[in-house]
């Protein structure tokens, strides 16, 4: 159940004796802006590492190992149309314990947060100099991951005309360099001071007691922007890049726009379609593009259900580019025209329902599901709902979900100008 601590601030509570841990999670939403990502992502870091009670990196962990090796970190992630920042922390219970490691624990929270390494109202200079320089090195070296070089790239192509969804949620080179030591105040003031908060509690854990300590964090009650999660856009032409670098592998990414409401009928069933299509061992791309015709290294789809788009990565020779964009075209078609056995359909179902079970083996995962729901009300409340969902879809209603799936960004990396 969400409480309001504040205008604009909530706290939900997930009392569990499933796990011998409690994980306090505190997300900070903030409308989604190209501008200040690479700050916020940068706040993260200079946050993480230093405040005014623990001036290194050192002295917080050890602070952190005297309460039973507690884990903490701070870090970012985009919600459909909404930036989050996210301070997570993970103690042994109280029960196991035995002593009241919780309060201490949002007691760290509230000294990290409320408490950062300032001199004369500016963040310590050595350690924003010293954070800025190691993100700064992290976003250079993407490049050399080409998976990750091809996926961010088809996510620019696809969202060309969108330039907040383009850029990653953790900024851009280019954006960290005009990051100030006074723009980083100011980020660091609007996100105490502005953003959305969402305080997540999970574990064995009275909700009274937690939202006691909830209150301790004194986050100001603020005026909320209403801002839908999903992301919607009208559709667009194909718009298809090639680019060429030193590579022994080609990467084919490819973005299809979908078209449904959250947790809809029409929404499971894509998920259903994109496990077929792509989403899993069984699906037509692995089975058919890598296994049988042996054209790609990896095929797999993923879909970004907030963000409307079905993403396509595939590693292949680079020759094989017109071949695999092909091959690939004809298995969504195959879903399409229900080229598949409801035996199919069923194994499909299944795995998406076990693969769910596993997931609720996590804490992590609850404390997410938890953040959803707090931030869309069709977000399914337990297992059983999600299963009844996935369960009740039909065949005609995969091949309905499909047709929806339309091409629209095909972007290659490879060595050779030839391709697409």
């Amino acid at each position: 159940m969400r409480i309001e601590l504040a205008q604009g601030v909530g706290l939900t509570v997930v009392p569990t004796k499933k796990f011998k841990t409690t994980r306090v999670a505190i997300h900070f939403l903030a409308p989604l802006a190209q501008v200040n990502v690479a700050a916020r992502t940068l706040l993260t870091s200079v946050l993480e590492t230093s405040s005014a009670d623990y001036a290194t990196q050192a002295e917080m962990s050890a602070y952190l190992e005297t309460l039973f090796g507690a884990s903490f970190g701070i870090g970012v992630g985009k919600e459909g149309q909404w930036h989050r920042v996210t301070a997570g922390l993970t103690l042994l219970n109280d029960q196991f314990a035995q002593e009241a490691l919780l309060q201490q624990g949002f007691a760290f929270l509230n000294q990290v947060l409320h408490r950062p390494l300032m001199h004369a109202g500016q963040f310590d200079e050595a350690v924003f100099k010293r954070e800025r320089h190691n993100l700064q090195l992290y976003l250079e070296s993407l490049s050399e991951d080409r998976q990750t070089q091809a996926s961010l790239a088809l996510q620019a192509l696809y969202f060309d005309d969108d330039p907040a969804q383009a850029t990653p949620s953790f900024g851009t080179p280019a954006g960290l360099a005009s990051v100030t030591p006074a723009g980083l105040v100011t980020a660091y003031q609007q996100l105490l001071s502005s953003d959305r908060i969402e305080i997540v509690v999970l574990g064995d854990v009275q909700p009274d007691a937690v939202e006691a300590l909830a209150q301790t964090l004194a986050f100001a009650p603020r005026v909320v922007p209403a801002v839908a999660l999903a992301v919607k856009g009208a559709p667009r032409a194909q718009r298809t890049q090639v680019e060429t670098v030193p590579v022994n592998q080609a990467k084919l990414n490819l973005g299809y726009r979908t078209d449904f409401d959250l947790y809809t009928p029409a929404h499971y069933a894509a998920i259903v379609a994109n496990d077929l299509f792509g989403g899993s061992p069984l699906s037509l791309l692995f089975t058919n593009v890598r296994e049988k015709a042996s054209l790609a290294y990896y095929a797999s789809s993923s879909l970004d259900a907030m963000r409307q788009v079905l993403m396509v990565q595939t590693g292949i020779d680079a020759e094989s580019a017109a071949k695999v964009t092909q091959l690939i075209a004809q298995q969504l078609e195959a879903v399409q025209a229900g080229e598949f056995t409801t035996d199919k359909l069923r194994v499909i179902q299944d795995g998406l329902v076990s693969n769910r079970e596993t997931a609720y083996d996590s804490p992590r995962f609850l404390a997410r599901q938890a953040l959803l729901r707090a931030l869309l009300a069709s977000q399914p409340t337990n297992l059983a709902q999600y299963t009844a969902g996935i369960r009740a879809v039909t065949k005609a209603q995969v091949m309905a979900a499909a047709a929806t799936f339309k091409l629209e960004a095909q972007y290659l990396l490879t060595e050779k100008t030839k391709g697409l």
